[in-house]
């Protein structure tokens, strides 16, 4: 059996979407020939939430390297807090003993955290190790220089000029590029001419039906609303960034209009947003447009995030589940793989070339409203509200079976089967040429 080492600096305990998809991964594997060594960073070195109960869900026998990282309330008095940068001396000593000692084929890095990928390149140069980059989020983003200045995040400048530094390094040398969505790898494409494109390769989040399993042997408390208090719970789990607004702008003109049109039934619904900001102590960011549309009786807001599980709870629990897109195409939301496997009512609203429309309709798990940019949106309020209503008085919910068989292309196990091909192609590449890769000058 061949093995691979993953650097997932932000893993389980760890509920964030890099640390799930590393350990979805981690899972199988070793059904496809490779066995995989995680490294990451001791969680008390995390400033997110982390649930340990999460765990109990990873595979007996999985192999995780834990390390250290410079603590952040030190290194945030100059200014620096992403994980990845805190834990990439320990990371690199760490990578360094293992490729030394156990002579892996391959690493695999996934991003973010994204300063991770400069140790790809330099074992590449230092050992000859061929690796391949995970492009969970873009690591190059145009995004917020198109925002107005108020609305970009602080520092954004330099994550962007940093992201792009990072980028170039990294893909100059990889094997092989993966990425959660197409469009990601495309941007990759087009950015650096010496890319092709069988250099690349979509595999999508994909979820862990196990998991769900798992919490129903195993119910939560749900924290957030009680399910038996005759009211319809629309719950959309996940963080509201800026490119989401003018969906949730949309949506609560939808609610708004279904008050005044159909009081008796929009009056029961209670529409929650949980997790809506990575900050814990984050304002809320949905409550003030919900005021502004007239709905705010109708809306709950949670900003800090809860743990994988508990989000896993809430999904089963609620009446309906409500997905959102931006106006960016690429956009992949990988909340809507765990969304899939609830099997409640889903009410998606997206761009109309997002792979996530591609995936409900052949899913059958929802008719996404889709549209091309915020105009689109502005005007779609009654789409929106007929699809709402509809959902509320006669939600068609598929049986186990239907379900199941429709999302096996989208589950963990596929998608580690799909990696473990680009890990044997590459693994099978002449090692010579992954030499003279390495041999060439860190620009």
């Amino acid at each position: 059996m061949k093995t691979v080492v993953i650097l997932g600096p932000d893993f389980s305990p760890s509920s964030h979407p890099p640390a799930l998809r590393v350990r979805f991964f981690a899972s199988h594997l070793r059904e496809f020939g490779w066995n995989p060594i995680v490294i990451a960073t001791d969680p008390g070195y995390y400033e997110t939430t982390i649930d340990p109960e999460n765990e109990r869900l990873l595979p007996s026998g999985l192999e995780v390297i834990r390390t250290a990282a410079l603590p952040a309330r030190v290194t945030r008095l100059f200014g620096l807090g992403d994980l990845g940068w805190r834990s990439l001396w320990h990371n690199w000593r760490a990578l360094r003993r293992i490729i030394i000692e156990r002579r892996p084929e391959l690493l695999f890095l996934p991003t973010p955290p994204s300063p991770g990928l400069l140790l790809g390149r330099l074992a590449a140069y230092r050992y000859g190790i061929p690796y391949v980059v995970d492009l969970i989020d873009p690591i190059a983003t145009d995004y917020y220089w198109r925002l107005p200045r108020a609305q970009r995040p602080p520092k954004w400048w330099l994550a962007s000029r940093s992201g792009r530094w990072i980028e170039r390094t990294a893909l100059r040398r990889a094997s092989h590029i993966t990425a959660v969505d197409a469009a990601y790898a495309d941007g990759a494409l087009h950015r650096y001419p010496w890319l092709k494109s069988s250099d690349v390769s979509g595999i999508p989040y994909g979820a862990e039906p196990a998991d769900f399993e798992y919490v129903r042997r195993n119910p939560r408390q749900n924290q957030i609303f009680n399910s038996d208090d005759g009211k319809l719970h629309c719950c959309y789990v996940g963080v509201v960034g800026p490119y989401l607004l003018p969906a949730v702008r949309a949506l609560l003109g939808a609610l708004r209009h279904g008050l005044d049109r159909d009081p008796e039934l929009f009056g029961r619904v209670q529409l929650h947003f949980v997790g809506t900001s990575y900050t814990p102590e984050a304002a809320p960011k949905v409550l003030p447009m919900a005021r502004e549309a007239g709905v705010a009786a109708l809306v709950t807001e949670r900003p800090s995030r809860v743990g994988y599980l508990d989000a896993i709870q809430l999904q089963l629990s609620a009446d309906m589940l409500v997905a959102l897109g931006s106006e960016e195409a690429h956009y992949t939301a990988s909340k809507i793989f765990p969304y899939l496997l609830a099997n409640r009512p889903l009410l998606a609203i997206f761009h109309e070339q997002s792979s996530v429309v591609r995936i409900l309709r052949g899913t059958r798990a929802a008719e996404p409203i889709t549209f091309q940019s915020s105009g689109d949106l502005a005007g779609a309020t009654e789409h929106i509200l007929q699809e709402w209503q509809r959902l509320l008085k006669s939600p068609h919910i598929s049986t186990g079976g239907e379900r199941m068989a429709a999302f096996q292309p989208y589950t963990a196990r596929a998608m580690a089967e799909k990696l473990a091909r680009v890990f044997q192609a590459v693994s099978c590449a002449p090692r010579a040429a992954a030499v003279s890769a390495a041999v060439g000058s860190l620009q």
